[in-house]
């Protein structure tokens, strides 16, 4: 749930709370204070009464009554409301009335006042309605003030988490957030400052570490690849030829490794900037004459589905992307399987068909991650394609479907090819 929508539900629950409370000490308060002038205004009246009976003048007067009591009569006063029909409106009022003995010239009266009353469920309709339009005009003032208030106050906050999914480690610009007058915000802004540059740098000296690493172990890789070259050609035994064989698929896989390890740093450093318009069937074409006895050799059938396409890249990246896609399907498919390769307009699908993943498909395109059946392999293969993939914003997902290892990647629409 959103921020706001949480503090304008909490907002309502309160002023309803607010307003009930409010209402209900409003009714009774306003019944104790009515009620009370009401029997003041009676008493008056009926001294007003009981001074003109002790003059001798008649009472006639509406809604009084003047009773003569004997002297064993009861004197109680008394007090209440009442319902009379009124025949002039046609309906039932409330009355309230009060009847007192007074002993006037010797003689006992009973005097009883009434004035008529507006009833309480009239009352109570007049303060829920007025408690439910309070009710409705606070709402609809809380939601616009919110809606104000979070447009200009949260407004840095969104410009800077925006800016945050927008950067990236290997931007060599700083991460610029927009400046807030919260105190909070500026907290946490200053924060997500010195996290990101300490991030960064560790990030670069990782960087670092790998290309130098990388480009230091290429000497003595080649010196060891010339030695065992020239080890190979001596006259040695056959056990000892063994070794070297074995010593020169080592070799091999390392320097294999060690180039993926310093293209992944290039790519990393945004090294390949030189992007062209490039047509992907061409290059699947290439690519499948190239690798095509290698298929051959486990018999591996081959469908393309080839809509002539083209694409925005480096040559060479996409070349690499191809080209460990390629790789990736005959390392894992069985003897006798199939590879399908559909390319559609912005859109490339490859289909091998090979026993499910043995770890979670998340994992695919993990550095160093691997099949167990294919330890020769140095596992970076996926992960330069995900990087190449990343570089290029396009798109790639895997899938695994009835026994057959999905992998999509999606182009983006290219403004020449909306002109064709």
């Amino acid at each position: 749930m959103k921020l706001l929508h949480t503090t304008i539900r909490s907002f309502l629950l309160v002023t309803l709370a607010i307003l009930t409370v409010t209402g209900i000490a409003l009714y009774l308060v306003l019944r104790t204070q009515i009620k009370n002038e009401i029997y003041e205004q009676l008493n008056l009246q009926t001294e007003m009464i009981a001074r003109e009976i002790s003059q001798g003048k008649a009472i006639a007067y509406p809604l009084v009554g003047v009773e003569k009591l004997t002297n064993n009569a009861s004197q109680q006063r008394i007090q209440g409301d009442s319902v009379i029909y009124d025949i002039v409106t046609h309906e039932k009022e409330d009355y309230e009335y009060l009847s007192t003995v007074k002993i006037i010239n010797n003689h006992t009266y009973r005097i009883t006042v009434m004035t008529t009353f507006i009833g309480w469920n009239q009352y109570y309709s007049t303060i829920f309605y007025l408690l439910l339009a309070s009710v409705f005009l606070f709402t609809i003032a809380g939601i616009i003030m919110n809606l104000v208030i979070s447009r200009k106050i949260w407004k840095p906050f969104f410009l800077n988490l925006q800016a945050l999914r927008n950067y990236s480690l290997s931007n060599p610009d700083k991460l610029q957030l927009h400046p807030s007058g919260i105190t909070e915000f500026t907290e946490m802004q200053q924060t997500l400052e010195d996290l990101t540059e300490r991030s960064k740098r560790e990030y670069l000296s990782l960087r670092e570490f790998t290309e130098n690493a990388s480009h230091e172990i290429q000497t003595p890789l080649g010196i060891i690849q010339s030695k065992l070259d020239r080890m190979s050609q001596l006259p040695v035994s056959e056990e000892m030829a063994r070794y070297i064989v074995q010593a020169k698929a080592g070799v091999e896989r390392l320097r294999k490794m060690n180039k993926s390890l310093l293209l992944l740093a290039k790519l990393d450093n945004n090294a390949y900037t030189g992007k062209e318009l490039l047509p992907l069937h061409d290059i699947i074409n290439d690519h499948l004459e190239q690798m095509e006895d290698l298929f051959a050799g486990k018999n591996i059938t081959i469908t393309v589905q080839a809509t002539p396409c083209s694409i925005r890249s480096h040559r060479y990246l996409a070349e690499v992307c191809l080209s460990n896609l390629l790789a990736n399907a005959l390392h894992y498919t069985p003897e006798g399987g199939s590879l399908t390769i559909i390319l559609q307009p912005h859109a490339l699908l490859l289909c091998n068909t090979g026993a499910p993943l043995s770890f979670p498909a998340v994992q695919l395109f993990d550095r160093f991650k691997k099949g167990e059946q294919h330890m020769l392999t140095n596992g970076l293969g996926l992960s330069i394609v995900q990087q190449i993939c990343l570089l290029n914003h396009w798109s790639i997902h895997y899938n695994y479907l009835q026994g057959q290892h999905e992998f999509r990647i999606l182009f983006p629409l290219l403004p020449s090819t909306t002109n064709n």
